[in-house]
């Protein structure tokens, strides 16, 4: 859980975003999915189509690797015919739950606070 940021503000740096580096991830679908963030500005995953409940932990790192302080995870979420439960478990703050109404998309956007990943937003399609 690094406590620096990926881009510092300073002088002669580059923080144009120019050389922002994004990872995309699709795991198959599972009741309990282990997300490994790599050492991207931002992760994109889209979970196979939801057929159960999920329950997502995402790791935070340690005081000298990724996630940095700005980091993101952006998620996106497909239910089949039956409304499904994704719970926001171990990295998450807060931990909760979003229901994903069936036959319906969701999704859901974290940013890493250098402790954790505090939710920005979600949306549910009508």
């Amino acid at each position: 859980m690094s406590t620096s940021a990926r881009f510092t503000g300073a002088a002669n740096k580059d923080n144009t975003g120019r050389r922002e580096i994004y990872d995309y991830q699709s795991p198959a679908y599972a009741s309990s999915i282990a997300l490994t963030i790599k050492d991207r500005s931002k992760t994109i995953v889209q979970v196979a189509q939801l057929t159960g409940a999920l329950s997502l932990t995402a790791n935070v790192g340690s005081s000298t690797t990724p996630p940095y302080v700005g980091d993101k995870i952006e998620f996106l979420f497909t239910a089949d015919g039956t409304n499904r439960v994704v719970t926001f478990s171990t990295g998450f703050l807060p931990t909760g739950t979003l229901t994903v109404t069936a036959s319906k998309s969701a999704s859901a956007v974290f940013m890493f606070n250098g402790t954790a990943w505090i939710e920005l937003s979600r949306a549910v399609s009508a």
